[in-house]
């Protein structure tokens, strides 16, 4: 007599479901109708066939169910904004590196020498106006006033240090003037355009920024004519 051959429903193969141990995680599955079906637990329960349009922002991934707005990398409402810190300038007679803890070491550690300033235009300002300043004494004159300043941080291994005096050969008071004369020689329209970053801004027309931006400039001269080093922004 011929033996009965034992069969698995056709739909539990589709599906893959084991037998046995419940499921913590609940599986999302895509039907070839346009309907998402919702399998809960073991899968012995009711499954719920919800239309894939009524979930939106939803994509899968491995089984998850991951909103998409966090997939993209969008900040969340209510969140603190840590995208651009603001930062600033700081300037010293001397800089030096030595290397602290014995000679198999490799961390340097800074020895500055202050000036004992309370707060100048430099260092009491944030550094949101410089490049953009910079690119417009760059466009107007040709000087580069980023390569003046020191960028690494104040910790990191020793760079050799941008010479005051060789900043005063390309950036100096003679420099400065001529920036002025050909800024207020455009017409205003011309003009390149000086950002709000502070408060006070606001209150200021492009002309009144521009000058505000040459006085920090300004500023940045006396310290080079005094020897002193600018930059390690924190």
């Amino acid at each position: 007599m011929p033996k009965k051959m034992l069969t698995r429903p056709a739909d539990r193969d589709k599906d893959g479901a084991g037998v046995g141990g419940d499921r913590a995680a609940a599986s999302v599955e895509s039907g070839c109708s346009g309907v998402m079906v919702l399998q809960v637990g073991n899968g012995t329960g009711r499954a719920a066939r919800v239309p894939a349009v009524s979930l939106p922002g939803v994509v899968r991934e491995r089984g998850s169910i991951v909103s998409a707005r966090a997939s993209r990398r969008e900040p969340i409402r209510g969140g603190t904004d840590t995208a651009s810190p603001k930062m600033r300038f700081h300037h010293y007679r001397s800089v030096q590196w030595i290397l602290t803890g014995g000679p198999m070491a490799e961390a340097y550690a800074p020895v500055v020498v202050h000036d004992d300033c309370q707060g100048c235009l430099v260092c009491a300002r944030t550094t949101e106006w410089f490049m953009e300043f910079a690119r417009l004494a760059c466009g107007l004159i040709g000087i580069n006033l980023r390569d003046c300043l020191h960028w690494g941080h104040l910790f990191d291994n020793p760079k050799p240090l941008i010479v005051p005096a060789s900043n005063l050969l390309r950036c100096n008071r003679n420099a400065l003037a001529t920036l002025r004369a050909n800024y207020f020689r455009l017409s205003e329209c011309a003009r390149p355009l000086l950002q709000d970053h502070w408060s006070a801004d606001r209150d200021l027309s492009q002309g009144e920024r521009f000058e505000d931006r040459m006085a920090i400039v300004n500023r940045m001269v006396e310290l080079w004519e005094d020897g002193q080093y600018i930059g390690w922004p924190s």
